[in-house]
């Protein structure tokens, strides 16, 4: 099976294919991934980069605008990018390689982040047989942050073998919009800053403008923020792992949900639960109707999780979503 699931993740920890500066590494097990948790290392940096084959340390020296300590909470300000060093490092086999992408909450709160390994040639992708630390690039776009050492923000996922695109099933997936309803949430430009270990704290009419069409359609403005929702519901085996991808990386002018990445349980219950879609318009205001296609969901094989699934049982924080703001708001 190209994915591995938590227990196979596990074997990695107790084998040193993965090791972390943090003690609670097991409490980070995701059903089919591993989150990625802050190191106290961070930099405030003057450019987004592509190591290649540069050394990283290399690159912050020439970057770096000022060093910062995530020991004690820390304002990460909008717009600005950071790269923290994670405590996570990998010993990976020849013949297994990792994909990251943002955890749900980062994508909600529209916070752009993204892994960059040592000599990698391209972001959130790990080769096989990398043996080295990892590291995140952190851009918060609607609203400063508040965060400190040990948060995560990203997830990983392994594949094993040649294999890893071979799909066993693709759903597409279209936006839902209902006239006269609540169908969307826009981040407000003006708010105080957020703290990520805050949890159901914040007002989200502080943050956040209801969107309640007149119409089956409103229009998307130029370099705003949305919160929408999957017209379809779906369901997530406990044999199966799926990945949400657009159909092109600017498909329709606008950048469609961040955090693409559908556990093993998701949504396995009698109706399914629609994905929350991240939507952010670029060049142009752009208008979209109900049931205007997004994406596409690709199921990909596991070995079945047996215990531990997406839900309630782990404490999952979207698994009876519908149209739901980051864990943050009330």
């Amino acid at each position: 099976m190209p994915y591995l699931n938590r227990e196979q993740i596990l074997t990695f920890i107790k084998k040193k294919r993965i090791y972390s500066n943090n003690s609670n590494i097991n409490r980070q097990l995701q059903p089919a991934s591993l989150d990625l948790s802050l190191s106290s290392k961070c930099y405030r940096i003057k450019a987004s980069f592509i190591p290649n084959n540069i050394k990283i340390s290399k690159v912050i020296k020439e970057l770096s605008l000022t060093e910062i300590d995530l020991s004690q909470n820390t304002l990460l300000e909008k717009n600005c990018i950071y790269l923290c060093e994670l405590n996570e490092r990998l010993n990976l086999p020849h013949d297994v390689m990792g994909k990251s992408n943002p955890k749900s909450t980062t994508g909600r709160l529209d916070i752009f982040t993204r892994v960059i390994t040592e000599n990698g040639k391209e972001y959130d992708y790990i080769n096989y047989n990398y043996r080295g630390k990892l590291y995140l690039e952190i851009i918060p776009q609607s609203f400063s942050i508040i965060l400190k050492k040990n948060i995560s923000l990203n997830q990983l996922r392994f594949f094993q073998g040649s294999n890893i695109d071979r799909k066993i099933k693709q759903v597409k997936i279209s936006v839902s919009i209902k006239k006269n309803q609540i169908t969307a949430y826009k981040a407000k430009k003006i708010t105080s800053a957020i703290n990520l270990n805050k949890i159901n704290f914040y007002k989200s009419d502080k943050y956040w403008e209801e969107i309640i069409p007149v119409d089956n359609f409103f229009i998307i403005e130029k370099d705003e923020f949305y919160i929408l929702r999957s017209k379809e519901t779906i369901k997530i085996k406990n044999d199966q792992a799926a990945e949400l991808e657009p159909f092109k990386d600017s498909f329709g002018n606008f950048r469609v949900h961040y955090a693409g990445f559908f556990d093993p349980g998701f949504g396995n219950n009698k109706n399914g639960t629609p994905a929350v879609l991240e939507l952010r318009a670029y060049d142009t205001p752009f208008i979209i109707r109900d049931g205007q296609l997004v994406g596409q969901l690709n199921y990909y094989e596991i070995d079945k999780v047996k215990r531990g699934g997406y839900g309630i049982n782990i404490k999952s924080n979207y698994f009876n979503q519908n149209l739901k703001l980051a864990k943050q708001f009330k």
